[in-house]
């Protein structure tokens, strides 16, 4: 994971709930954030990108690789 999107003064929870692969209500509030800082993650193993992931494509933000499988 990179750290390159966490945001200027945040504290430690904030950071912690970031990196957190379990924190899909942080993903849904913040999908593209969340997509950033679980750059290295999968879709479909971790739950934060998961979340942020199919959020993005709920909004049209993001259109899935018709060559992938998820």
């Amino acid at each position: 994971m990179t750290l390159s999107s966490v945001p200027d003064g945040a504290d430690a929870a904030t950071v912690r709930a970031m990196l957190s692969c379990g924190n899909p209500r942080w993903a849904r509030q913040h999908p593209h954030k969340a997509m950033q800082v679980h750059l290295e993650c999968e879709v479909g193993i971790c739950a934060t990108k998961t979340v942020a992931f199919l959020t993005l494509q709920q909004q049209g933000r993001i259109v899935p690789d018709s060559g992938r499988d998820r």
